[in-house]
């Protein structure tokens, strides 16, 4: 990790955790979900000896997280957290070599704001948006036993979301999320012998995900 990653990291986890002392009300949100992506077409150089155009076909996959956050009135609220995603994939290179095995995956720490709306008895709706920061994300190509594997690091992306709330009891609330993450133009080096790279890839996802709040 470079000083610019280590310094983007720091700001994130530094402005969360200021945002969590500066007040008493504060909750811990475990989450896992439903990953949709489109598919994809990139640009490659010199992957099983070839270059050219990419075809990425994704499947639905699986997602979960955890986030901290700080609730500073009963309408806003800002959290840190840390999201795992994964879909299958399907490669095809140049129109010529398949791989019909593999995954597309990502480590991604994110700072959200919330607004939440007022509450309608134990139903309260919210909104909200954030900056992501991908640790790593990574394609895996997979073919008769045979893997290859190409990460990146580092870019920076935005998301946006909205879900509804329900209390449970005065501690715990059970939620439901709609989300869409975008990070744009990423480029993926081969991993240990592994050569060539993906260029000016795209990671845009969709997920509709459940989760438990915790209140403290």
């Amino acid at each position: 990790m470079n000083t610019k990653q280590l310094l983007t990291a720091a700001s994130l986890f530094t402005l969360s955790a200021n945002a969590i002392a500066a007040g008493d009300t504060w909750f811990v949100r475990p989450y896992v979900g439903f990953s949709q992506m489109s598919d994809l077409s990139s640009d490659f150089a010199d992957i099983d000896g070839l270059s050219g155009d990419a075809d990425i076909d994704l499947d639905s996959g699986f997602t979960g997280g955890l986030g901290v956050g700080y609730r500073y009135t009963d309408n806003f609220a800002v959290e840190f957290g840390w999201e795992y995603r994964s879909n299958d994939s399907e490669v095809t290179l140049a129109d010529t070599s398949e791989f019909e095995d593999g995954n597309y995956a990502s480590n991604i720490f994110y700072l959200n704001g919330h607004y939440m709306f007022d509450k309608n008895g134990k139903w309260q709706p919210y909104a909200g948006a954030g900056l992501t920061w991908i640790e790593e994300v990574d394609i895996d190509l997979e073919r008769g036993g045979d893997e290859l594997s190409y990460s990146g690091d580092g870019d920076m992306g935005y998301q946006v979301f909205a879900g509804v709330n329900y209390d449970l009891n005065e501690n715990w609330t059970l939620q439901s999320e709609f989300r869409y993450g975008s990070v744009t133009d990423i480029d993926l080096d081969g991993e240990g012998d592994d050569t060539g790279e993906f260029k000016g890839i795209d990671y845009e996802t969709t997920t509709i995900q459940v989760g438990l709040v915790f209140d403290f």
